[in-house]
Formats: structure tokens, sequence, C-alpha cells
């Protein structure tokens, strides 16, 4: 209940910041991933875990901190603690992996799975924003802190849904998954918000994406332009990266006569986050129940 209580105040703090300004403090995920660290060192304290699982909570904690320090800010003396604490994580990494077995790793209710997939969470996030589509440095952070704040499953049924009849995914990708599926909704509002106005425009892909706005009411919103003036024409994109958003691509659009262009959302990613684990700790893995399922029967 505590952890369930600290992810929920941590996502709905974060969800009406990013709503108000697209923008979420880093002491929101510090503070809660520093005491979701301390609550899991304290339950690891109530079992006889191995020296390994400690070096890879240690690890795990270092990946974590790695997000938020800011190198060009530290003197030579915090650079050498930190550098040597980044190296202390490395190696209790690679005893861990030198020293787990894999009757071990299914012990005690999968918990050591729990934790691993926990540090395989917040390595995927690193390179999802390095190298996958855009993405925030908020959201990397927020979904990087529920792996600390609920490694193990919370639930309030005592019949969730899970991906498989032993048991389901690892907690925190299922509220990953979960927040997926709330934003595959998205789309589908959209284009029933732009039927219900009457926006009909081919090719008809930017109904499910966006929507019309006056251009005036676009340059004060949470928006980004998906038509551009390329070579004197004005063309509409499918994908609009954050380069985009200046009051020059306003300009040109005004200037060859666009009042209404069509625009897409800066959707603020932590509110469906935060809905998911929510109805993750009621319902379990919803992503799984309701697509994952029904496609594997469709095509079995």
């Amino acid at each position: 209940m505590l952890r369930f209580a600290l992810g929920a105040s941590m996502l709905g703090y974060g969800a009406w910041t990013d709503h108000k300004t697209r923008r979420v403090p880093n002491q929101t995920w510090l503070i809660s991933g520093t005491i979701a660290s301390i609550l899991l060192a304290y339950e690891l304290t109530t079992e006889d875990y191995p020296l390994y699982v400690w070096t890879l909570l240690f690890a795990t904690v270092i990946l974590f901190y790695n997000a938020f320090v800011d190198e060009y800010v530290l003197d030579s003396n915090q650079m050498m603690l930190w550098r040597s604490a980044q190296v202390l994580g490395i190696l209790g990494a690679v005893y861990f992996l030198i020293s787990v077995e894999n009757e071990e790793m299914s012990a005690n209710d999968y918990k050591l799975v729990d934790l691993v997939s926990v540090s395989i969470l917040i390595l995927m996030m690193y390179a999802w924003f390095y190298l996958g589509p855009t993405i925030g440095g908020a959201d990397v952070k927020a979904i990087m802190t529920i792996g600390l704040v609920a490694p193990f499953t919370l639930s309030f049924s005592d019949n969730p849904f899970t991906a498989f009849e032993t048991r389901g995914f690892p907690y925190p990708f299922v509220v990953f998954m979960n927040s997926l599926l709330l934003y595959l909704l998205i789309p589908l509002a959209l284009a029933l918000y732009n039927i219900s106005k009457g926006n009909f425009e081919k090719p008809y892909f930017q109904m499910f994406f966006g929507t019309i706005m006056p251009i005036d009411k676009a340059r004060e919103s949470f928006v980004w332009p998906m038509q551009q003036v390329i070579g004197g024409k004005v063309v509409l994109v499918a994908f609009v990266k954050n380069k985009q958003d200046s009051e020059a691509q306003w300009d040109k659009l005004e200037e060859s006569g666009i009042s209404e262009p069509w625009v897409t959302y800066k959707i603020p990613y932590i509110i469906p986050l935060a809905m998911a684990f929510v109805l993750s700790a009621l319902f379990g893995d919803l992503f799984s129940h309701y697509l994952v399922a029904p496609l594997n029967s469709l095509f079995s």
C-alpha cells in the first residue's frame, strides 16, 4: 500500500505539472526514486539474499541516478566520487551476472526476476531516449522511477489479468504497456472529434494525429504544426519533430494564407502513465488481455 501511495502521489503530481507546463521537475522523480530505493533495500534485509543481489540493487540505483547527474556542474572531487560509484555499479552488475544461477531466478516467487527487470527497463528507457522515436526526458525518468517504486506486483484484485497462466510480466512493464494501450486510444478520440467538427481533408491520416486550430490560438497552445512550407508549397507531415515548433513556422504558414492549420498536440504522456499505474493495480495486465490475446486468437 505504501508503494502504491508513493507511486500514485508521484505520478499524480507529475501528470498535473505535465498538463499545465509540459514539464515535470526532476525533484519529483529523484525524491520518489530515493524513497523507493530505501524501501527496496529495507525489503531485502527482511530475507536472506546473497551478496550479488545487493550488488545488483546498487548497480540499478546508480543506473537510475545517472539520468539526473549533470557532470558539467560537478567539481573535480565530486566527479571522482561519481566516477567511482559508476565503476562500482558496473562491477556490481558483472558480479551479479557471473554469480546468479537459473534456478535462483525462479525461486522466491520470481522476485529476483522482478529486480533484474528494473535494470532492464531503465536500460530500455535510455535506449528509447537516445535512439528511439521522440520522447520527453520527464517521460523516460517517470518510467525509470516506476521501476524502483513498484518492482513487485501491486494488486487490489483477487484475480488480476496476467499475460501467462502462472504469472504475468514484471509489474513495471505491465504499467508501461498499459500506458501504451491508453495512448493508443488518443488517435481514435481525435478522429471522433474531427468527425464531429467536420474536419475532413485528404489524405485523412491527419484526423488521427491532430486537428484544425486558428493560428493565433496555436501560437499560444501546446501544439506543433503538422503543415510546413517547403519550397513555397504547404505540405502536410505525418510525424512532427520538436524543432518545427518555432515562430518562424507559424509565420511562414500565415504568409502562405493558412489561417487555420492542422496541428498535433504535445500530449502529456505522464497523464496516461498515471492512469495506467492505478488501472494496473486494480485490474492487472490490460494490454495483454485486450490487445495481445485477441490478436493471438485471430491469427492462431
